[in-house]
């Protein structure tokens, strides 16, 4: 018989953490970003509601985007 060895890289792939946690070109900006701002102010990656980009699926209608969100003073 054959010996199937599955290691722990399959089960971050079959659980969507490794798309979670990939570092795509947006998740760099926003770190880079997230690395000058002033203390207290944070980098959220999010759906733009409505926004049809050209890189966006067919059908999907929107496209990830930063949003900069200042602390509550």
């Amino acid at each position: 018989m054959t010996d199937l060895d599955i290691g722990p890289f399959a089960m971050p792939q079959v659980a969507g953490i490794e798309l979670a946690t990939a570092s795509t070109p947006l998740r760099r900006a926003a770190g880079r970003l997230q690395a000058v701002l002033p203390p207290g102010w944070r980098v959220e990656i999010v759906d733009a509601p409505g926004a049809r980009g050209i890189h966006s699926a067919p059908g999907s209608g929107r496209q990830p985007v930063l949003r900069v969100v200042m602390p509550d003073q």
